[in-house]
């Protein structure tokens, strides 16, 4: 029986290779994507966050806005 870890057992039957970050599947260790659609489908999701992430940045200044209208205006004692 062979010393070699299961890494290295899986290393020299495979070589070496990254996954695809949409689908899974194995690419070339320089690149990030199997195929232009999974390219395109990172990149719609990465705009679909961008949008989001400026929507929620965006409602919580708005809210802390009213917070302070609503403290120095609104609730003067």
């Amino acid at each position: 029986m062979s010393q070699t870890s299961w890494k290295e057992q899986i290393k020299k039957k495979w070589g070496p290779h990254a996954h695809c970050t949409i689908c899974g599947k194995a690419v070339p260790p320089d690149k990030k994507f199997c195929g232009q659609g999974c390219r395109d489908k990172y990149l719609g999701y990465e705009t679909k966050q961008k949008k989001k992430g400026r929507f929620q940045m965006l409602f919580l200044l708005g809210m802390m806005g009213v917070m302070f209208f609503m403290m120095f205006f609104v609730f003067r004692l």
